[in-house]
This record gives structure tokens, C-alpha cells and sequence, in this order.
């Protein structure tokens, strides 16, 4: 068995994504590009958080888009695989944002994942989480979506380790989850 990071990830699959990452004929993937996000924008329109933290922030190109979009924000960046992001330089945040990670979680860590989005985040919390199988494989051959679980599942799982209101809650017909959660 792996040594624990911080009781969130095996050490074992930190290697294994950090393979993935430095896989240079794969530049847009695991953080790597920028996807639209949609009902997020109206929310942080709402929201006006004065600090956020890109949860699983990859590569950083999403990180960097947030950084742009939102000046009046401070956004920080989080991936324990990333050497430069593999720190949380500040001990709470307004907002968490996390998008397309919770479903690349090793499931027995899933519950301890949950609860460490739900205590550095002072306010609010997105989620983007692909239901779905993905295209992607990890380097021992498995898929590269962990946790491949369906909207109620992941609403049962949110409301049993998040401290707060789930606001918004909609699956697209590509399988993305959005979920946007007012803490209490």
C-alpha cells in the first residue's frame, strides 16, 4: 500500500498523475485548457468572492482564465501533483472551485476530499463532476474517471460531507454535473 498525502492521496497515484502531467503530446489535458463554464459566470457575478482557490487546478490554464476574468479576486491554485500549485498557501477562501477533479479522486479518499473542500471554504463552493467514463487512461491502463457515479449519488454524497445549501444542481447530456453549494 502507498504512503498517505495528507490523508487525500496515495503517493503512489500523486506519481502516476504527475506522469500524466509532464506527458508532453498531452499539453491540453488535466488542467491544460480552458472550458467554458457556464452557470458559473452568473454565479460569481452574484457571489463577488474576495478570494478563491481552483481546487485540482492541473495544469493551470483554467486557473489562469479565472485569474484574468475575475481582477477584483484573488485566485490561488491547488493540485497536489503540480509541483508549483502542491500547496494551499492560505488557510480559507470565499469560494472553492473545483472542476472536473472529484471524479479523478481515489475513492477511499473521496469522503476526506469532501471535507477539506468543505473546511477551506468559508462561503461558497462549485463543482464540475463528469458522470461518465472518460476517454483518458491512467498509465496502469485504468480509466481515468475513479468515481463514475450518476447525480444522485453525488447530491447524496455533497449533502452528507458539505456544510451548507446545494443552490444550483444540473446535469448536461455530456454528463458534466454543475453543483454550486452556499455554505451555512
Amino acid at each position: 500500500m502507498s504512503k498517505l498525502s495528507k490523508g487525500l492521496i496515495t503517493t503512489h497515484y500523486i506519481n502516476a498523475l504527475k506522469r500524466i502531467h509532464g506527458n508532453q503530446n498531452r499539453s491540453n489535458g488535466f488542467g491544460g485548457k480552458v472550458k467554458p463554464l457556464g452557470h458559473f459566470v452568473s454565479l460569481m457575478t452574484d457571489w463577488q468572492p474576495a478570494t478563491m482557490l481552483d481546487y485540482g487546478c492541473g495544469k493551470g490554464a483554467i486557473l489562469a482564465h479565472l485569474q484574468s476574468s475575475y481582477p477584483n479576486t484573488v485566485v490561488e491554485g491547488y493540485d497536489p501533483a503540480v509541483d508549483e500549485f502542491n500547496r494551499i498557501r492560505k488557510g480559507t477562501f470565499d469560494c472553492v472551485f473545483s472542476c472536473d477533479v472529484l471524479e479523478h479522486i481515489e475513492p477511499t479518499f473521496l469522503v476526506n476530499v469532501l471535507a477539506h473542500i468543505n473546511t477551506i471554504s468559508n462561503k461558497f463552493i462549485w463543482l464540475r463532476i463528469d458522470t461518465v467514463r472518460a476517454r483518458k487512461t491512467l498509465p496502469n491502463g485504468d480509466n481515468a474517471h475513479l468515481i463514475i457515479e450518476d447525480q444522485r449519488w453525488w447530491t447524496k454524497k455533497l449533502n452528507e460531507n458539505i456544510d451548507g445549501d446545494i443552490i444550483y444542481n444540473v446535469l448536461s447530456v455530456k454528463g458534466k454535473l454543475d453543483i454550486a453549494i452556499q455554505k451555512k
